[in-house]
C-alpha cells in the first residue's frame, strides 16, 4: 500500500544540502534582496488591530488581502470569510471495546488573547527580512530532504495506493523538546500524491519561529512553490487561532498528557483540502489549500503518513523525537511514548480505520515507530513514536 506511519531521520546527503544552503543564504545577490523586500510587502498588508504573544506581532489582515491572494492561481477567486465544506466526512464504522484503558488527556490551549481578530480579518505573524531570509531557508531544507517513503529496500514502498484519500487525521500528544537553532523535531500528520504534499502538526523549531517553544505548523509542498505556514496559497479562514501559534501547556513524561486533534480533507465537491481542529466537541475549520494550486493534490492523495520528524545538521547529536525518550512498546504507556491516536484516513467522504499493510519506517536507531492497529473504544488507530536522538 502506498500509506506510511513514517518516523524520519535525514540522511547524509540532506545534511550536505543544508551546508551548502546556509552558505548561499549568507550573502545575498542585489536581485535577491529586491526580491525579498517584495515578498515583505506581500506578507506584510496594512492592519486593522495588532495582538502580541510571547514577543510575537499578529496583524489582523483583512480576509482578501492575505498573503494567500499574492499566489498567481489565486488572483480571481471567489472565496470568501465564511468559506464552508460542502461536506463532512462521517464515521459508521462501529466502536470496539478498548483493549487498553481509556487516554487521560487535556486539549492544549491555542489562539490569541482578547478575543483575537475581528470578524472578517485573519491573524498574520508580522516578519521582517531576517525572519523571511530564515523561513525560505527552511522551507527550501524542509523540500530538499530525503524522503524515507521514497528509500529503495523497504517493501511495497513504490506501490501506489489501490484507492484514493480524501483526508487524513489524528489525535497527537504535543510536547517540547531541546532543539538548537539549527534543529527541528515535529509530530505530525501528512498527505501526498508524488512530488506533492501537505502537512500539519506541532514543532520545536528555533531557527523557524526565533522561540524554543511548541508551535503549530503547516507546511506546503505544491508544484514548484513550498513553504511552511501562510506563505503558499494557504487561505487562513480562523481569526482567532493562527495556523503558527504558540501551543500551551505540553505533555510531561510520567505526566499530564496534552494532546491536539487535527485533520485534513478533501471537500468532495470542491476539491479543496480543509485543514480543520477538533476542540471542546467541535470541528473548527482554520484553513484550506485551494485545488487549484496543486498538479498532483489537486485530485486526490496517495498516502498518508502520522508520525515524528528531526533535522540536525553534520556533526551536531540529532534532537529526541516524540516523547524525548525509548519506546515502551506497551499500550498501557501512553504517558510516557509519543502517539497518534484516532488515526484514521477518509475515502470515499467515510472516516476509516488505516487500511492493512501500513508500513512502519524508522530510518535510524536512534528512534521507532509501533503500530498498534485498532486498539478500540475512542483511542481506535493507536501509533507511538519516539527517541533519544543522539546520532551525527
Amino acid at each position: 500500500m502506498g500509506l506510511g506511519v513514517l518516523l524520519s531521520y535525514l540522511l547524509v546527503c540532506y545534511l550536505f544540502f543544508y551546508c551548502k544552503c546556509m552558505k548561499g543564504y549568507k550573502k545575498l545577490s542585489k536581485e535577491e534582496d529586491l526580491e525579498l523586500e517584495e515578498q515583505l510587502k506581500c506578507l506584510n498588508k496594512p492592519t486593522v488591530k495588532s495582538i502580541t504573544k510571547y514577543g510575537d506581532i499578529y496583524d489582523c489582515v483583512d480576509f482578501y488581502k492575505q498573503p494567500a491572494f499574492d499566489h498567481p492561481l489565486l488572483k480571481n477567486h471567489n472565496f470568501h470569510p465564511e468559506m464552508k465544506p460542502t461536506s463532512t466526512p462521517r464515521r459508521v464504522s462501529p466502536k470496539k471495546k478498548s483493549r487498553i484503558p481509556k487516554l487521560d488527556y487535556k486539549p492544549v490551549r491555542i489562539g490569541l488573547e482578547g478575543g483575537g481578530c475581528p470578524l472578517g480579518t485573519v491573524p498574520i505573524r508580522r516578519t521582517v527580512k531576517d525572519e523571511l531570509i530564515t523561513a525560505k531557508f527552511h522551507s527550501e531544507l524542509h523540500a530538499s530532504k530525503v524522503n524515507p517513503l521514497d528509500v529503495p529496500g523497504f517493501p511495497g514502498v513504490h506501490i501506489q495506493a489501490a484507492i484514493d484519500y480524501g483526508g487524513v487525521g489524528g489525535t497527537l500528544s504535543v510536547w517540547n523538546l531541546p532543539a538548537q537553532a539549527s534543529q527541528y523535531t515535529v509530530g505530525r500528520i501528512k498527505l501526498r500524491n508524488g512530488d506533492e504534499s501537505i502537512e500539519v502538526g506541532w514543532t520545536v523549531n528555533p531557527g523557524l519561529y526565533g522561540d524554543t517553544r511548541t508551535h503549530l505548523y503547516i507546511y506546503t509542498n505544491a508544484s514548484q512553490s513550498h513553504c511552511y505556514n501562510a506563505q503558499c496559497g494557504y487561505v487562513h479562514l480562523n481569526p482567532n487561532i493562527p495556523v503558527d501559534g504558540a501551543l500551551e501547556p505540553v505533555s510531561t513524561y510520567n505526566g499530564p498528557i496534552y494532546s491536539i486533534t487535527l485533520s485534513i480533507y478533501q471537500d468532495a465537491a470542491t476539491k479543496d483540502w480543509f485543514l480543520k481542529l477538533f476542540k471542546n466537541g467541535t470541528d473548527i475549520s482554520l484553513g484550506f489549500w485551494p485545488h487549484k494550486i496543486f498538479t498532483n493534490l489537486g485530485n486526490t492523495a496517495t498516502q498518508a503518513e502520522w508520525g515524528g520528524e528531526v533535522f540536525s545538521p553534520p556533526k551536531i547529536p540529532s534532537p529526541p523525537a516524540g516523547s524525548g525518550h525509548l519506546l515502551i512498546f506497551e499500550e498501557e504507556d501512553t504517558p510516557r511514548d509519543a502517539y497518534s491516536a484516532n488515526s484514521h484516513i477518509v475515502v470515499n467522504n467515510t472516516i476509516m480505520d488505516p487500511p492493512d499493510g501500513v508500513l512502519e519506517i524508522s530510518d535510524d536507531t536512534d528512534y521507532a515507530v509501533s503500530n498498534e492497529g485498532d486498539v478500540g473504544g475512542d483511542i481506535h488507530y493507536l501509533i507511538f513514536y519516539g527517541g533519544l536522538g543522539g546520532s551525527t
